[in-house]
């Protein structure tokens, strides 16, 4: 009998410890994801700055539906972002299939990627960034750092950051949909782009074009 109790305690205490531990998990992912969201919003913060700052001539070549795509995708992130972190599990249908904490840590790795990649392109590509498809006075061409190989290196980091987040909160809704209402806005976005760019730096812009890929670099 002496036996048994002790056989059922120490299971209470293993389970007890492994709950434990668990938790302690769970609070470095929300931890982590924060801290990614807040050098998210400080990157973007602090040259969008530069832009306004910017007095240039700028005519804006944008459509409506692109601009809703990308604001579906950010109040997405916000609001079910908003929820991981402060109660997380109320929308508990956004967490109906459990991730493993290998495939969460790779989101870990890869959204420092993207946020470093996002950082490396605004700092390339300083003035000449806008958030909107504009035709701008004076815009340089940049093909240095991540430019030297990849044309929007920006909506790459995007689209790894949101995939990444998802992964990193063991959220379905934040893995998938943010990045496909994104993906219509970069559709949508990068012919216009690089339309304005060719009229902009002509024959340049096209050699660019030649051994540089959009999304990825060219194999």
């Amino acid at each position: 009998m002496t036996t048994v109790i002790i056989l059922f305690s120490s299971t209470i205490v293993s389970d007890h410890e492994t709950m434990r531990a668990a938790m302690n998990v769970e609070v470095a992912f929300r931890i982590l994801f924060l801290l990614s969201g807040i050098a998210m919003f400080a990157v973007r913060i602090y040259y969008q700055k530069k832009v306004w700052q910017d007095r240039k001539q700028v005519e804006v070549k944008e459509g409506g539906i692109s601009l809703f795509a990308g604001s579906i995708a950010a109040l997405t992130t916000l609001v079910f972002g908003f929820e991981y972190i402060v109660c997380p599990g109320t929308l508990a249908f956004a967490y109906s299939i459990p991730y493993p904490s290998w495939l969460r840590w790779l989101g870990v790795l890869a959204l420092a990627g993207g946020i470093t990649l996002l950082g490396l392109s605004h700092h390339h590509l300083g003035r000449s960034f806008h958030s909107l498809v504009v035709s701008k006075a004076d815009r340089v061409f940049v093909d240095t750092g991540p430019y030297r190989w990849i044309r929007h290196p920006i909506y790459t980091a995007y689209l790894v950051n949101y995939v990444s987040g998802g992964l990193l909160a063991g959220n379905l809704v934040l893995t998938f949909v943010p990045v496909i209402f994104f993906s219509v806005l970069v559709f949508m976005r990068v012919d216009k782009e690089e339309a304005l760019l060719i009229d902009e730096f002509g024959q340049s812009y096209c050699d660019y074009m030649e051994r540089t890929g959009r999304l990825l670099p060219r194999v």
